[in-house]
């Protein structure tokens, strides 16, 4: 049996300490834990939760996105769709893990050096002199010169990881942005679309009715050629509608992590809302635009984060020390307490390379943001004005519906009363649906403009009621 006894107990006192310590460090450490890639496969063909989905909807906290609450009764809205696409999207749960990586930074920049312990031990050896010993040194060493950059290491990490939160912000506006569109977009072509069928059914009718008519030698062959041609167009007017209905419906699926060839039930909307004329005045667009615009706001912060950084390359110009106290016995038995510092000599590198590439970076950041307000202004400016002309296009097309109106109607009388025949009275029908079907698209390009400028403006400008 073999038994351990300690003849000092301040040594076994200086032992369990120092167990104890060991213990303590070991526990603050991280740990390893597995995340498969299995999963993400998993998870990428999970269906939406909606239940879930709105109860996170109606807690967002977004500088431009107003929390929503959520029933799903008969559907979603466009704006409903928008606040759902922040929470659900698979692109926006990636790009939002970079908020992660940024508080990390501000932690690091945060963290002093640790302290050095050192220990060295010198036992005499070929000497036969009795009175010589066992020489121990034990010294603690501190590089303080990291104190000296510390503030403005930790004002960099900070503006950086906020520049960060405001990037993603802007990605999760503009997000939600493309998917309210894109609910928009499917909302117009379910509108188109009754319409397109109509006019290929009325084509499709005059055409068999014409071929009936050139048997009995009443119309050309010229004529019968026209109205295949004419059907056959709206026949690919129709399929072309039908293949954006679901380009968008698969566009809004990805976006919201909803698998594919599932329809997202959608709210009808009786009209597409109104662009407020007082809000359309470029003036008024412009004015505090680079305080709305969170990719302005983002590179502002960005800025800052340079800014402070340079400050740090700066600093690190001084040279590098560092301070030690030691504690020691030599082989004569001399006993000796003392400290030191150490000074580099900053002869040849002067962190001249640190200082141009923090300034380079900062120009460059600054550069950036002057170029990025231009564009913005730019963009601002001329989809306002695209429109403004759209708009004047819209009022000119309903001006003259109430006359197309009236001559279908007459038409159809006309052929009640057998004073039309049936070819004429499809062509005044045709009319109106084709005019009908060219306000709705030029409905979705207002209504597309209005939300591209409700986007790059930061500003919710359109009618929240549907």
């Amino acid at each position: 049996m073999l038994t351990m006894t300690f003849e000092h107990p301040v040594r076994r006192l200086s032992l369990l300490a120092a167990g104890g310590f060991a213990v303590l460090l070991l526990s603050s450490c991280a740990t390893y834990h597995s995340l498969p890639l299995a999963h993400a496969a998993a998870r990428a063909g999970t269906p939406a939760r909606w239940n879930a989905l709105a109860k996170a909807a109606s807690e967002l906290k977004h500088p431009l996105l107003k929390p929503l609450v959520i029933t799903g009764t008969g559907g979603f809205s466009p704006d409903e769709i928008a606040v759902l696409a922040v929470v659900a999207s698979p692109d926006l749960r990636a790009l939002r893990d970079q908020r992660g990586l940024a508080q990390a930074q501000v932690i690091q920049a945060g963290i002093l050096p640790n302290p050095q312990l050192g220990f060295s031990l010198d036992k005499p050896h070929g000497n036969s002199d009795p009175t010589l010993v066992t020489g121990r040194t034990l010294g603690l060493d501190w590089d303080v010169y990291s104190l000296l950059t510390r503030n403005n290491r930790m004002a960099a990490a900070k503006a950086a990881a906020k520049a960060v939160d405001l990037d993603v912000a802007w990605q999760e506006w503009q997000t939600a942005q493309a998917a309210r569109l894109d609910a928009f977009r499917i909302l117009s072509i379910q509108r188109q679309l009754p319409l397109a069928r109509k006019i290929e059914h009325m084509l499709d009718d005059t055409t068999h009715i014409l071929e009936v008519a050139a048997g009995q030698h009443e119309v050309t062959d010229s004529d019968v050629a026209a109205a295949v041609d004419s059907a056959q167009r709206a026949r690919m007017d129709r399929q072309d509608l039908e293949r954006q209905l679901r380009l968008e419906r698969a566009q809004l699926n990805l976006i919201l992590g909803v698998p594919v060839g599932e329809n997202v039930p959608l709210k009808p909307a009786p009209a597409f809302p109104a662009f407020p004329a007082e809000e359309a005045g470029l003036a008024t667009l412009l004015h505090g635009l680079t305080s709305r615009r969170l990719d302005l706001l983002a590179l502002k912060a960005g800025y800052a984060s340079q800014d402070a950084a340079l400050r740090a390359e700066i600093k690190n110009q001084f040279p590098r020390f560092a301070l030690g106290i030691h504690r020691g016995r030599d082989t004569s038995d001399i006993k000796s307490v003392g400290f030191s510092v150490s000074i580099e000599l900053p002869l040849f590198d002067r962190n001249q390379a640190g200082v141009a590439a923090a300034e380079a970076s900062r120009r460059q950041l600054f550069d950036e943001y002057t170029a990025r307000v231009a564009q913005a202004r730019a963009e601002v400016a001329t989809i306002a004005a695209d429109l403004d002309a759209t708009n004047r296009q819209v009022a000119e097309l309903r001006s003259t519906l109430p006359s197309y109106a009236r001559l279908a109607s007459s038409s159809t009388h006309a052929f009640l009363e057998h004073e039309l025949n049936a070819p004429s009275e499809h062509e005044a029908s045709i009319q109106l649906a084709q005019h009908l079907l060219d306000l709705d698209r030029l409905d979705e390009s207002r209504i597309e403009l209005a939300v591209a400028l409700e986007t790059v403006s930061a500003r919710p400008l359109l009618n929240r009621d549907l």
